[in-house]
């Protein structure tokens, strides 16, 4: 009786101990969390203080340049090679509307530095001789041409591979931006097959267990069907990438559905063959998910028809009586803030049009 109870005693204390040593291992966690959130946020104020009056500045210059371009500050949540939202990174970038286009693109904070001194070259020259300069796409710094983007990712999960089960679904597209973080769905899966990608696999690698599959051959068809609901202003052009963690250099790529399309249509098949299978491909296989990216080109919605630059008019010249001194000429200046010019925070996607005004939106 005595020994029984010694050791349900000598039980107990085991279990607070390590129930005590979850808890602290939770604390300690979650202190490295709030710190790693602390510096994050430091690190966004001291971005944003620099890229918020470029941003400004640049909204000014388009407008003294007759440019029907609108610059707007912009977060972002960026995955790493995980492709794990939890440990995305925040970034900072640049919307550009190039309304004189009809799209939109996005600049990281370096390159808009560097097209901002090219716009104030410009603006320069435009105060010397009156004349707003003519230039070639290659040589304009508020241009860039129409490049796909990414619409969001979607992932659907590799073990029923591990079991040589089929696994067909509708996948959210999953993004830092959209409704909820969902910008719309992408039907796809994937199937077991033989070689050929027509008929049903060999006997011999239907098992009870992942690990049985080791040494023999497998092959499996990759299905991406069509994709629905996709953003208005993110559908031109669509297509799906993805790659597999064994083949990292390789990225798989549908056709592009041409035109804008919210609901694309891809009818992709790919058979993908490991010649021998090893107990890293079935950790891979139990653990892991494939990414799959939608791109699409941006468009914007259209509005009164493009600027007329050529019938800009040239600055105005100010005439003072003798006795009073002239008023300098207006000149742009770095963090230059007027009513017509606030940076505005929201935490929608879409961000007001209104000319020279600029957006922080926050996902």
């Amino acid at each position: 009786m005595r020994i029984d109870m010694e050791r349900q005693i000598e039980s107990e204390k085991l279990k607070n101990q390590k129930d005590e040593a979850d808890r602290l291992e939770r604390i300690r966690r979650e202190e490295a969390a709030i710190k790693k959130r602390q510096a994050e946020f430091s690190a966004l104020e001291k971005k944003l203080a620099i890229v918020l009056p470029l941003v400004n500045e640049g909204n000014l210059i388009a407008r003294e340049l007759k440019r029907d371009v609108v610059f707007n500050t912009k977060m972002i949540r960026v995955m790493n090679d995980s492709q794990n939202l939890m440990d995305a990174r925040t970034e900072v970038v640049v919307r550009v509307e190039n309304w004189e286009e009809g799209y939109y693109y996005q600049w990281d904070g370096e390159k808009f530095q560097n097209r901002l001194f090219m716009m104030r070259d410009q603006l320069n020259n435009y105060f010397e001789d009156g004349q707003i300069p003519q230039l070639d796409k290659e040589h304009d710094p508020f241009w860039d041409p129409n490049e796909p983007m990414l619409v969001g990712t979607s992932f659907l999960s590799l073990k029923n591979l591990s079991y040589m089960v089929e696994n067909k679904m509708s996948c959210k597209i999953l993004s830092s931006e959209g409704a909820k973080g969902i910008r719309g769905t992408v039907n796809l899966g994937y199937w077991p097959c033989a070689s050929n990608g027509v008929d049903e696999p060999e006997d011999d690698v239907f098992c009870d267990e992942p690990h049985e599959l080791v040494g023999k051959a497998v092959h499996f068809k990759v299905d991406i069907n069509d994709a629905e609901d996709l953003p208005a202003d993110l559908c031109k052009n669509s297509f799906v990438s993805y790659s597999l963690k064994y083949e990292p250099d390789t990225v798989y790529e549908t056709e592009k559905c041409d035109g804008l399309n919210q609901k694309p249509s891809f009818n992709y098949g790919k058979v993908h063959s490991v010649d021998c299978v090893s107990d890293y491909i079935i950790d891979y296989f139990q653990s892991s998910s494939i990414g799959f990216q939608v791109w699409a080109e941006p468009q914007l919605e259209k509005k009164g028809g493009k600027i007329n630059r050529a019938a800009a008019s040239n600055p105005k010249k100010v005439v003072t009586p003798r006795n009073e001194k002239p008023k300098p000429t207006p000149t742009v200046k770095k963090g230059d803030d007027n009513n017509n010019n606030k940076t505005e925070t929201k935490e929608v996607i879409v961000t007001e049009k209104a000319g020279g005004s600029s957006c922080c939106s926050m996902f």
